[in-house]
């Protein structure tokens, strides 16, 4: 290979994996088939592996696997020139059972991207140069074939509304979105509650006012040290596991696993975790820690507390949770221990590009992303610590794009009588709702939240 092709840019692993992918799982097939073209792929044999597939796709009625591929290659006598059967066996094994063909298809279209885009200028400066005059003939043609290339390369995921109205490019659920409608009224009628169409947070006093838990949301959580927001992320997390029955992630950048599992023992029995921590428990209260610690041990509340600092190993792990757990939420904590790939001058950006990222995690997942977020000292600094959208801290592009925000504050951290025991939760930005302002009780003992009004949440939503 000369160092010429050895500057164009290209992912070997990914070609790789993707054909692999093909020859071992017939849904991986339609995907890539739907995706790729043989222009797409670097190396000449595997443009002749992925142009073999095509084929048999397009002219055979038998299901495609390593073994029809290898015996059509044998046939065109191409099959020496891929490197055998063994290559494709290795291929095959390389792919294993990989579940983000959609990633790996990216990868190579943008690699295939930049490669055409570097022959389309090429051809234009050769052609310029042999003929100088016709510089504005080739202007005109090349900022044609660049659109045209733009175009084959960009995804065409535009939808009509009566598309989206039907349900067939509904990118949260099938069915017509009028029935969706009818089906709350319904449920309102037959029920008389309000329906939610997302995930309840457990606080019956907050979920009446607003719903933020929905599907591709990215919700921020933040607050000063010590008013309790990794403890209120807990809190929603436990309810929706716990008393919804549903698998949640949570990543942690700041504390460890045990500690994480201790605090949820705290929370759920209401015994200080101090008390935990120093073993100065009565006989009751280790009965009571001993029953909560047997009812957890088969829930669905994953943690992930390992070797986490940039946003792309939270993307990498997240992916992970939803592939093997199906998680219906996760929870980050924090924001600002987040850093990107690469270096950086400046933290504003740092801390944006982290945000973006985020967000687009929770569109990919299709589940509402919780990250907690600092505030800045300003809110110390004033006689009022009502938070305010300005003390976010290190980037306004957390308020771009996050689909809500939730303030923490408790009063009597400042002032011991000032509303002893509850903590004030501001819902700053609810981009499909109202805002709201909803007091809970706090305890600061054992971390635990619970709703102000004496009723209960319901069992069924």
């Amino acid at each position: 290979m000369t160092s010429k092709t050895q500057e164009l840019p290209y992912s070997k692993e990914s070609e790789m994996m993707v054909l692999g992918c093909m020859l071992s799982n017939i849904n991986h097939l339609h995907v890539s088939l739907a995706t790729l073209y043989e222009d797409d792929f670097f190396f000449p044999q595997h443009k002749k592996i992925f142009k073999t597939i095509n084929k048999l796709h397009r002219e055979s009625s038998v299901q495609i696997d390593l073994h029809i591929v290898c015996e059509e290659l044998k046939k065109t006598e191409e099959l020496s020139s891929v490197g055998g059967p063994e290559y494709l066996m290795a291929l095959a094994q390389f792919a294993g059972t990989s579940a983000y063909i959609e990633e790996y298809c990216d990868l190579l279209k943008d690699s295939s991207h930049q490669r055409q885009t570097i022959y389309l200028l090429n051809e234009t400066q050769k052609k310029l140069l042999e003929n100088p005059k016709s510089h504005k003939e080739l202007k005109e043609k090349f900022f044609q074939q660049f659109i045209d290339l733009d175009k084959k390369y960009s995804p065409n995921d535009k939808a009509s509304i009566g598309e989206i109205l039907s349900g067939s490019k509904s990118r949260i659920e099938p069915t017509p979105i009028i029935e969706r409608i009818q089906s709350r009224k319904l449920f309102f009628e037959n029920n008389g509650k309000q329906f939610m169409t997302g995930i309840p947070t457990g606080f019956l006093d907050f979920d009446k006012k607003a719903t933020i838990l929905e599907d591709t949301n990215l919700i921020y959580v933040a607050a000063r040290p010590a008013m309790g927001k990794t403890s209120f992320v807990m809190n929603v997390l436990s309810h929706i596991c716990f008393d919804q029955n549903l698998p949640v992630g949570f990543i942690s950048l700041e504390m460890g696993a045990d500690q994480l599992a201790e605090r949820l023992l705290s929370m759920q029995t209401g015994i200080s975790g101090e008390k935990i921590k120093r073993g100065t428990l009565s006989d009751d209260e280790i009965k009571r820690l001993i029953e909560k610690e047997k009812a957890l041990r088969n829930s669905n509340f994953f943690i992930h507390d390992q070797a986490v600092s940039t946003v792309s190993q939270v993307v990498s792990r997240a992916r992970r949770l939803k592939d093997e757990e199906d998680i219906r939420i996760l929870g980050i904590d924090y924001l600002q221990l987040l850093g990107i790939d690469g270096r950086s001058d400046s933290r504003q950006y740092e801390v944006a590009e982290v945000s973006r990222t985020l967000k687009r995690l929770a569109m990919e997942l299709r589940i509402p992303v919780i990250a907690i977020s600092q505030l800045s000292r300003k809110v110390e600094d004033r006689t009022d610590k009502t938070p305010n959208m300005s003390d976010l801290r290190d980037s306004g592009q957390i308020e771009q794009d996050a689909d809500a925000i939730l303030f923490i504050m408790r009063r009597d951290y400042y002032d011991p009588n000032d509303k002893p025991g509850q903590a004030q939760i501001f819902l700053k930005k609810n981009r499909h709702g109202p805002e709201a302002t909803t007091s809970l009780s706090f305890s600061s003992e054992s971390g635990s939240f619970k709703n102000l009004s004496n009723i209960e949440l319901p069992t069924e939503w």
